[in-house]
């Protein structure tokens, strides 16, 4: 890696550690006025089954997105001000991904992601994706020739399975087949907030490229791009060999294999790619 790339590299790092730490502050909040208005608006209680906690949890949130939109309730003054409380969060977090969006423009990849038309081989103009996508991805893995394979980069992100299983599944109490323990967990690190993040970017690729249900005549869905086609055979090969699992299950698990392909045609792109000795973008002769 160059001493231009490098220096870029590390200052997409540095806005993305600030914009994680806006992250935190913005799911706190938010948080917090969904734990108050699950108290003061449901039956919840800790004893409930997991799936009649996503149930209330997912009232609370649609209660909320009412509010917003000017839906008179009893909540609106704790939505109001939680929203107040986060708006310092919510321009930190704007700005430090514009940043990022702007620098990772100035690394060599940009051409490969960035290109003028979506190509179907997935190696050029990768619609859905963006700027921020690769930015985000970057941030967490650092220079990514320095892993010598992408099971690598799987690993670091999340994506690698283990005995079998996602390392998100290994989270799920309803998912997984038993619980890891203390030293297998050691020896397979497993970052949810970090996963998070690139599975978001998962969704954005994955909206992009499939084209839903309710807008195909068979109501089946189908893909719209290369990646959409790689989601499409995942989903087609979990539906034979797990047929008892539930549509968000399947969903996840095919954006998950989307993702591990994604990732590894970056790495490879980003090995290839010839960097330019002596360039110095305009951010940084800015910056220096």
């Amino acid at each position: 890696m160059t001493n231009t790339t490098d220096k870029i590299v590390n200052r997409i790092r540095n806005e993305h550690r600030q914009r994680r730490f806006a992250m935190k502050i913005q799911q706190k909040l938010d948080r917090a006025l969904e734990s108050y208005i699950r108290i003061n608006a449901t039956d919840w209680n800790p004893d409930m089954v997991e799936k009649e906690r996503e149930k209330i949890n997912t009232y609370v949130k649609t209660l909320i997105k009412d509010v917003r939109a000017g839906k008179d309730s009893p909540f609106v003054g704790v939505v109001q001000t939680s929203d107040k409380a986060r708006l310092p969060a919510d321009d930190m977090r704007k700005t430090c991904e514009k940043q990022m969006e702007q620098l990772v423009r100035q690394l060599p990849i940009a051409k490969w992601f960035e290109g003028d038309d979506d190509d179907s081989s997935g190696n050029g103009g990768i619609r859905g994706i963006g700027a921020l996508g690769v930015a985000t991805i970057i941030a967490e893995t650092g220079d990514l020739s320095n892993y010598p394979n992408v099971g690598k980069v799987w690993k670091r992100l999340g994506f690698a399975p283990y005995d079998g299983f996602a390392g998100s599944s290994w989270k799920r109490e309803s998912w997984r087949p038993r619980a890891l323990s203390k030293e297998e967990w050691i020896d397979n690190p497993f970052s949810g907030q970090r996963y998070a993040l690139i599975f978001q970017v998962g969704l954005w690729l994955r909206n992009a490229q499939w084209i839903g249900k309710s807008k195909t005549d068979d109501g089946k869905g189908k893909p719209n791009g290369f990646y959409g086609e790689v989601y499409a055979k995942r989903r087609a090969h979990t539906a034979a060999t797990h047929p008892g699992w539930s549509d968000g299950h399947a969903d996840k698990d095919a954006i998950r294999v989307m993702m591990k392909e994604f990732l590894k045609r970056l790495w490879l792109a980003w090995r290839e790619i010839e960097y330019v000795e002596g360039y110095v973008p305009h951010v940084l002769q800015a910056a220096e």
